[in-house]
């Protein structure tokens, strides 16, 4: 396959009941250009490989990461290791129990930043599910971010709203020599405001399992 411009990063972990419903939310994109999915299972001991197996075997834009032993539990970050994987100019990240509801998510954001040169990330409203009741999550801060607007958010962007220039290397490599654990999403998107604005698109098109 020809490198894609766009790269769906997702870190699984015993999330056999989600993992058809996240998979499916990715497939559903409608999009103007290729894409990937690099999904990374870190020794489920359900069946959470096994699906994912099953997905990549129909499907070559997938690409399976499946240990055979759990590296999280020996402090390893692991999202760090799937985006080394990702090929795209753009990054969407979305974890295994989370899923996509519209199947245009990728195509809007991935507008947004092709013609606004000037973000280095955009994010979106959503559902919070609590068994079956869904609700819209508030969201209280500017729809445009600077650093500084983050940095006094104190967070408040959930994973799975998150696209984002391809900005890893330069990233991983200012985090490496400055000796920090790279663990957190906080930590990129930080990085990321430092050398673009954020932008808030109010349109609710993912859920997330609470």
């Amino acid at each position: 396959m020809s490198a894609p411009l766009v790269s769906i990063c997702c870190i699984t972990y015993n999330h056999a009941p989600f993992t058809r419903q996240c998979l499916d939310g990715f497939m559903m994109q409608k999009t103007s250009f290729s894409f990937e999915i690099i999904i990374h299972d870190d020794a489920s001991t359900d069946n959470t490989a096994e699906i994912i197996n099953e997905y990549a075997s129909k499907d070559d834009r997938i690409k399976a990461i499946l240990r055979k032993e759990n590296i999280k539990s020996t402090g390893v970050a692991v999202l760090p290791i799937v985006y080394k994987e990702a090929r795209g100019k753009y990054i969407a990240i979305c974890e295994g129990d989370d899923y996509w509801i519209d199947p245009y998510k990728l195509q809007k954001q991935f507008d947004f930043l092709e013609s606004h040169p000037d973000f280095s990330m955009c994010f979106h409203s959503y559902y919070e599910k609590k068994g079956e009741k869904l609700d819209l999550k508030p969201y209280t801060l500017k729809d445009e971010l600077s650093l500084v607007d983050f940095a006094k958010s104190i967070g408040g962007i959930q994973t799975l709203t998150v696209f984002h220039r391809n900005l890893i290397t330069s990233t991983a490599n200012e985090t490496s020599q400055n000796k920090i654990n790279f663990t957190g999403s906080y930590f990129l998107y930080a990085m990321l405001a430092k050398v673009g604005k954020l932008k808030f698109i109010n349109e609710p098109m993912a859920v997330y399992r609470v």
